[in-house]
């Protein structure tokens, strides 16, 4: 049963690993690629590319940030763990 959980854990890491890489990725190209393209119309593609990365990079962090706040918010630090073993360690010698 324990594996089992452990594999889970594992293919949970790696969902998440994955959907961070997409969503750091796909603005960061999208807006770049925008900026190129609008660039191309006005004149200043090496300036416009800039700034789209930019964007794009600010976007997906704050996307990134978001998904992690919301894995994290469900997720027990090590400290909590430690705290709550001591809570019931701490009960049984009572009783």
């Amino acid at each position: 049963m324990k594996k089992k959980k452990q594999n889970n854990e594992v293919i949970e890491m790696l969902g998440l690993i994955g959907q961070v890489t997409v969503t750091m990725l796909v603005p960061i190209f999208a807006l770049t690629f925008l900026g190129i393209w609008i660039g191309g119309k006005i004149g200043y593609q090496g300036i416009a590319a800039v700034i789209g990365f930019v964007f794009g990079a600010i976007t997906g962090m704050q996307s990134v940030w978001r998904i992690l706040r919301k894995y994290l918010k469900n997720k027990k630090s090590p400290g909590q763990i430690a705290r709550e073993k001591a809570d019931i360690e701490g009960t049984k010698e009572i009783k």
